[in-house]
């Protein structure tokens, strides 16, 4: 038992996917994920939803039995993980990671509306929900594991940024209110509604449907399109930076050897 849960742990773990079976298991289920993401997506064509019907459900059908037996066996295997080891807290624990929480919302939705008399909302919410699938994608991508070890190492910084656009959304929403609101008091009628002036232009979208006319309110549109460029700017610059950041470190993970006396890391270049 011991031995057989040790392979299904090293199938299942993306890292040491260098068995044919492995390989093959991780085809497998990014194959299900793409499919069940483009029906998702062509499900709501109406015409093409109802001539494929069958066909959409026996994809559903399939894709919840494979991610179930996915989902049941990681949580079987997680207590070998370190901080895991215990045999119900361990695989508790682990359940409460976030991508074992996507395991299971991508396998619920099914479950929650089969042979029940729910409102039909409620039930196309719950279908909707399979779009989480991609997530699992994360996994099973070197890319998105990259990604997101930049958001999290950047995370600080990134929130920083989110939270003084925000700040600057509301401060040029206030001030284009108290200067275009007597001029257009249909179209700046709020400060909340003038927020979707804010939002166009510090996106530098310029949707058009609110566009200042007094001299002061568009020397204000001015300045907030030109620092929209500029606080948009710095979240791409810190994913960048972050970026290189991984690929430099990946890098230098290549080159590390382990000396065979006292097994410490050492840098491959050294070795020369």
């Amino acid at each position: 038992m011991v031995k057989l849960k040790a392979v299904i742990f090293s199938i299942l773990e993306t890292e040491s996917h260098k068995s044919y079976i492995g390989r093959a298991v991780n085809i497998l289920i990014v194959s299900l994920i793409i499919l069940n993401v483009g029906a998702v997506i062509l499900s709501t064509v109406d015409t093409f939803a109802i001539q494929h019907t069958e066909w959409f459900e026996r994809l559903e059908y399939f894709s919840v039995v494979v991610f179930s037996i996915e989902y049941i066996l990681r949580v079987w295997v997680s207590n070998i993980r370190r901080g895991y080891q215990h045999p119900i807290l361990g695989r508790l624990k682990y359940m409460l990671t976030p991508m074992a929480l996507i395991d299971l919302f991508t396998i619920i939705p099914f479950f929650l509306v089969i042979g029940t008399s729910i409102d039909i909302r409620f039930i196309t919410l719950m279908r909707f929900m399979r779009l989480l699938r991609i997530f699992k994608l994360k996994r099973y991508s070197h890319a998105l594991h990259t990604l997101g070890k930049v958001v999290t190492e950047k995370k600080e910084e990134l929130v920083i940024v989110f939270f003084t656009i925000i700040v600057l959304m509301i401060m040029a929403s206030s001030l284009m209110y108290l200067i275009e609101h007597h001029a257009q008091p249909n179209k700046f009628s709020s400060i909340p509604a003038t927020m979707w002036w804010a939002v166009t232009t510090l996106t530098t979208v310029g949707y058009g449907d609110m566009v200042p006319i007094t001299p002061f309110g568009k020397i204000l549109s001015a300045i907030i399109s030109m620092l929209g460029i500029a606080m948009f700017a710095l979240p791409a610059a810190l994913m960048s930076s972050g970026f290189t950041e991984q690929i430099q470190l990946q890098r230098r993970r290549r080159k590390m050897h382990r000396c065979p006396h006292c097994l410490k890391e050492i840098n491959g270049e050294d070795l020369k």
